[in-house]
């Protein structure tokens, strides 16, 4: 199948960071070439083409109406210094041929050494050529429909034409479960009900200007999560611009859409679900931690807020409401880390005190102290 292209680019580029994934990323794969075709042409409109098909042997024209359909699309994977990043050529090799079939660019990026969620997606950003760009974590999948939903979302918000679509579209995600029956227990219902509406929650329709902002942060509208979306891709270049190069592996989905939603025009929410989220799988998973490299990589949930707080310093939010929405982003901090102080429950004991005064270490001892007091946590 040729590639369909909108001036000879993808009309969408698929972000996939791997770190200690490896294993996950066929399924994922998988969905993406069961992906229904998009009923585009190269010039990006939804209809069915007349295609006049001259035949030299007989001299005259045959004409036939034809679905043009296919995937616009490249896949970007970014090993982001994962230590079993080695075994990816080999787990990329069946798909190389199977996603050249199909019309789709399968393109692998490579860090020399772990740099972080925020800057593995810096890497596929910079090298994307897609009109808009689209997240997914290696170890989640998508369901079949998920591009043509997301697709059908960019033309309802622009009048059905991809000129005038919105920056991002939203749609709904589902959760599957990947846990043992081992770790099972460390699952409640409760958490699992409350992702289950954290991933489902989207503003149906058009959003504009500071509506977006508002409508994220003020009222909790729709989530913030980059996956389940899709995003005008100079509006994410443009967001990075503003971002300084950040070691992040917790809550960088924060940082990256809070600076999307600077930049972003206009936002469109639809009903669908276009994501699915498998739990019990990554490093948020609710395992036990027995080390403090993985610790660490909790805590850099600070480094999204000390980013933040900092362009803040310097570039005032010129907004009616920009009062209430940094007291929401300092709420938000709170937020973060008291969900650090729960999970240092989840460290061994033997390695508890280290990883207390890691946490201190990102968050400061006195912000700490201070969360716990007003948590009546200990």
């Amino acid at each position: 199948m040729i590639p369909i292209l909108l001036g000879n680019k993808p009309l969408i580029s698929l972000s996939v960071p791997v770190y200690g994934t490896e294993g996950s990323l066929p399924a994922l794969l998988d969905s993406v070439l069961a992906q229904e075709p998009l009923p585009i042409s190269n010039g990006g409109q939804n209809r069915s083409l007349r295609i006049s098909l001259k035949n030299s042997l007989f001299g005259h024209s045959h004409v036939a109406d034809a679905k043009v359909g296919g995937l616009p699309l490249e896949v970007i994977i970014v090993n982001d210094g994962s230590p079993a990043g080695g075994s990816l050529p080999t787990i990329l090799k069946p798909y190389k041929k199977k996603f050249k079939a199909a019309g789709i660019p399968l393109i692998l990026l490579e860090h020399s050494k772990n740099l972080g969620l925020v800057e593995a997606r810096r890497t596929a950003v910079q090298a994307a050529s897609g009109t808009y760009l689209c997240f997914a974590d290696s170890d989640d999948t998508l369901p079949p429909d998920a591009l043509l939903h997301l697709y059908d979302g960019l033309l309802a918000s622009g009048n059905s034409s991809l000129a005038d679509a919105a920056d991002i579209i939203h749609g709904k995600a589902e959760y599957k479960t990947g846990f043992s029956d081992e770790d099972a227990p460390l699952y409640k219902e409760a958490p699992l009900a409350e992702m289950d509406e954290k991933i489902k929650k989207v503003h149906t329709g058009l959003l504009e200007g500071d509506e977006l902002l508002n409508s994220f942060l003020l009222k909790g509208e729709h989530s913030g999560f980059l996956w389940g979306k899709l995003f005008r891709t100079e509006a994410v270049k443009a967001a990075f611009a503003d971002i300084p190069h950040t070691f992040c592996t917790m809550g960088e989905d924060l940082l990256i859409y809070f600076f999307i939603l600077l930049h972003a025009r206009s936002y469109f929410g639809i009903e669908d679900t276009v994501y699915t989220y498998h739990i019990g799988t990554g490093i948020s998973s609710n395992q036990e931690i027995k080390d403090l490299a993985r610790w660490e990589r909790a805590c850099t949930a600070a480094s999204v807020f000390a980013v933040i707080f900092s362009y803040l310093e310097e570039h005032p939010l010129n907004a009616p409401n920009a009062e209430k929405l940094t007291a929401a982003l300092q709420n938000r901090c709170k937020t973060a880390l008291l969900q650090n102080l729960r999970h240092l429950k989840r460290v061994i004991p033997s390695l508890r005190d280290d990883a207390y005064t890691i946490l201190c270490d990102y968050w400061g001892e006195e912000y700490v102290n201070a969360a716990k007091k007003a948590s009546l946590l200990s």
